[in-house]
């Protein structure tokens, strides 16, 4: 198994994160320029908030290492992917959480590492084994997140016909990939998951709540329409779990971060698609 999770793991979240690049263009980053004031505030409120979530759940609930560093990397990780399924799924704004999503990784060189490490510091985690080396980390996202995320935009640029055409066929062979990751993670992980699986569910059910409830804050705050507010409330809660995990397996050699990773995708799904799907009926209403 452990050639499962230091080999076939980063394979599969590498063919992910073009599969990513594959439904992005740099229309997409342009578009900042029609939502300035969502794109910035967004992205900067989630940038402080978040970080400082993880901090209260860990100062309040005193879990173990492995929800220590899922709480860190995860609020510190840039906004995924899913926020645009949580959005299709209200009929919410899809267009900016796609350029949210292409904004927020392609920043997430620098800011991943600055504020995970900062958490870190601040936590003192670096005495459980968790001081985290920014080069390697920054390392660790261009070739993980950035640079196979370029890989599918620029397939997407230029073989248009061709990624049109076979879009159906690869989305299924990343469904199944998605399937794959869990499944290593989870039989990688079983004993922690068998062992503490209430707590992380506990830590990470608190997380999406409280990070979504920060988004429909704000997003109210500002007197935002009910398609964008829709929209943040499914894009703070997004994290990318897949560049996470990568640090936590690559650079900081723990593990035990999978645990945190498996239960926090099911507890993320279960606890948003019912709320997206009400927001959706409650429009369609």
């Amino acid at each position: 198994m452990s050639s499962a999770v230091g080999v076939g793991l980063p394979l599969l979240i590498t063919m992910a994160m073009i599969v990513v690049g594959l439904e992005l263009t740099l229309a997409d980053l342009k578009r900042v320029v029609h939502y300035p004031l969502h794109v910035v505030s967004a992205l900067l409120v989630q940038l402080v908030v978040l970080p400082l979530l993880a901090v209260v759940l860990i100062r309040t609930l005193h879990p173990g290492p492995a929800v220590v560093a899922g709480l860190v990397l995860t609020a510190a990780a840039p906004q995924a992917i899913s926020s645009n399924v949580f959005c299709l799924l209200a009929r919410a704004d899809i267009a900016l959480s796609v350029t949210l999503t292409a904004v927020s990784s392609a920043l997430a060189v620098v800011t991943m590492p600055l504020v995970a490490g900062f958490l870190f510091e601040w936590l003192h985690a670096g005495e459980a084994g968790f001081a985290l080396p920014t080069v390697r980390v920054m390392q660790q996202i261009a070739t993980g997140l950035l640079l196979p995320v370029t890989i599918g935009m620029s397939l997407r640029h230029f073989v248009p016909e061709f990624v049109a055409h076979w879009r159906g066929a690869i989305q299924s062979v990343n469904l199944a990939g998605l399937g794959m990751m869990l499944a290593i993670m989870a039989f990688d992980q079983a004993h922690t998951i068998r062992d503490h699986g209430a707590g992380i569910a506990l830590a990470a059910a608190l997380f999406v709540v409280g990070a979504a409830a920060a988004g429909l804050a704000m997003a109210r705050a500002f007197s935002w329409d009910r398609r964008d507010t829709v929209t943040m409330l499914a894009a703070f809660p997004s994290r990318s779990l897949s560049i996470a995990t990568l640090i936590a397996v690559n650079v900081l050699g723990r593990r035990e971060f999978l645990s945190f990773a498996v239960v926090f995708f099911v507890v993320q799904a279960v606890v948003l698609a019912p709320v997206m799907v009400l927001a959706r009926d409650r429009r369609d209403g």
